[in-house]
């Protein structure tokens, strides 16, 4: 599919009842459930190492200024860790941001996977994404999250939760076309974005309270099993507006 064929059957997209969204997401998460759990832990465990990985050094760092023969006085000694810790932080933010939007964009594939009822595509798994062939389309893509995030938060706020939804189809439209240009993928997020604001929006501040609610009583570590239904109204509305094509385009292959 194009870009233009997408913006199309954006425009035209008929209107999504909020009750069977809902109903087909709940239905959706208990085939998806250990997945998106498995996608919790895999960014628990990376942002773990990323962390230890920096801290390491810091703490290797501090202990030659503090015990080597180098000598600083307590000023200079305060520039160059707080230097240091803002390079630190900037490295750990753009991992940890590469690992979450490559890890989102493979667990829609998964979704995809299951939702039709297939045991295991081909190539189809977490780590699809953080390869070479994606790898610095995935760095662009999720810096920009990061940007467009802050930017829209220097406003008062009120304009980070009407890009949150722009912002998540843009993961769901490059999970479905990693070859799209950054450019095309964020013109068909926001165009889906600004078209299904609403219903996406509203529906995923229920399905997550509610999911944070079972989580809870669930001794709190049960959100880390429930949290990950919120990533689902996004699918399904893609799924509803867009649709795939997999099978016509293997057909289309074959005949080729």
């Amino acid at each position: 599919m194009i870009l233009s064929d997408m913006l199309v059957k954006i425009r035209q997209a008929r209107h999504i009842d909020f009750g069977d969204l809902f109903g087909r997401a709940i239905d959706l998460f208990q085939k998806v459930w250990l997945q998106g759990l498995l996608m919790q832990v895999l960014t628990i465990a990376v942002s773990w190492g990323v962390s230890m990985a920096v801290m390491l050094p810091m703490s290797l760092g501090g202990a030659f200024i503090e015990y080597g023969d180098v000598s600083y006085n307590d000023d200079e000694v305060g520039v160059i860790a707080l230097i240091f810790m803002m390079v630190m932080y900037l490295v750990i933010l753009m991992v940890m941001s590469v690992v979450n939007f490559a890890l989102q964009a493979a667990f829609y594939r998964i979704i995809r996977m299951k939702d039709r009822n297939r045991s295991g595509d081909r190539g189809v798994g977490f780590g699809m994404f953080i390869k070479k062939k994606y790898l610095k389309k995935v760095l662009v893509l999720s810096m920009m999250q990061v940007g467009i995030a802050v930017l829209a938060a220097l406003f008062f706020i009120i304009p980070l939760f009407y890009v949150l939804v722009p912002l998540q189809f843009a993961i769901v439209i490059f999970a479905f076309n990693p070859d799209w240009s950054v450019n095309d993928i964020y013109k068909a997020a926001f165009a889906l974005g600004n078209k299904k604001w609403g219903i996406t929006f509203g529906t995923c501040l229920v399905i997550g309270f509610l999911a944070i609610v079972v989580g809870v009583m669930a001794c709190f570590i049960g959100v880390y099993a429930t949290v990950s239904v919120v990533y689902l109204p996004a699918y399904l509305i893609y799924k509803d507006v867009v649709g795939f094509t997999e099978d016509e385009d293997m057909i289309a292959q074959i005949g080729v």
